[in-house]
């Protein structure tokens, strides 16, 4: 076998042995990216499944984050609850006096 027949043999072994070992790191690269892809759906999965629960039972969270508030802040807990008492009473007035205005614009406008 002529010498430069051996150099090209032993060229296309050292690229076919160099294309393995790319092919391995290629195939490495790909199982973490898969194995992230995939931690990532099930951390997506779990804060579908947590939203969920949270729309279900939102007054039951609603009234422990009071509750937890109200132990842990009392003084502020009753002046919120003041305010929103206040804020209440205020739009119950305002509701009246809001539709009596819009009646007023409404005939004004000839609606």
């Amino acid at each position: 076998m002529p010498p430069e027949q051996v150099q090209l043999l032993l060229r296309k072994q050292r690229l076919q042995l160099r294309i393995a070992q790319q092919r391995a790191a290629c195939i490495g690269l790909i199982e973490e990216v898969e194995g992230l892809l995939s931690t990532g759906q099930r951390l997506r999965g779990l804060g579908a499944r947590l939203a969920e629960l949270l729309r279900g039972h939102s007054s039951a969270l609603g009234a422990a984050l009071g509750a937890l508030f109200l132990l842990w802040r009392p003084r502020g807990a009753l002046r919120w609850l003041r305010r929103g008492w206040m804020l209440w009473l205020g739009l119950r007035r305002g509701r009246g006096r809001l539709q009596t205005w819009a009646r007023l614009l409404g005939r004004l406008a000839g609606i």
